[in-house]
């Protein structure tokens, strides 16, 4: 992944391809970014595997699929899919209420071939 629009800091999520008019999640995946990348310099993503600390924003239960919420820009998954992008799984965690830090499974590619 090569940025054009500023560098990109460790532990930032990198949206891939386009959630216009995207109504069931699967017109592009969220991507976590594991080392430092220069603006306009190469650099690479995780495309999945890892648990991650994440902020639930709408109270999504264990085992719920979550999405990279793009609508809000709020760096935190949902259970929205409409115009958000695939990150994975609610794996520890879930349900303990709004904007609380529940652990996901991030595999934005299982189920959305």
């Amino acid at each position: 992944y090569t940025p054009s629009s500023g560098a990109i800091a460790v532990g930032e999520v990198v949206v891939i391809g386009s959630v216009t008019a995207n109504t069931s999640g699967t017109g592009a995946v969220a991507m976590v970014c594991h080392r430092p990348i220069a603006n306009s310099v190469l650099g690479s993503l995780a495309t999945q595997g890892g648990v991650y600390d994440v902020v639930n924003l709408n109270n999504a239960a264990t085992g719920a699929k979550v999405y990279w919420d793009i609508v809000n820009n709020t760096r935190k998954v949902t259970s929205v899919s409409t115009n958000n992008a695939v990150f994975g799984w609610i794996v520890a965690e879930g349900a303990g209420g709004a904007n609380s830090t529940a652990k996901a499974y991030h595999n934005p590619f299982h189920g959305n071939a």
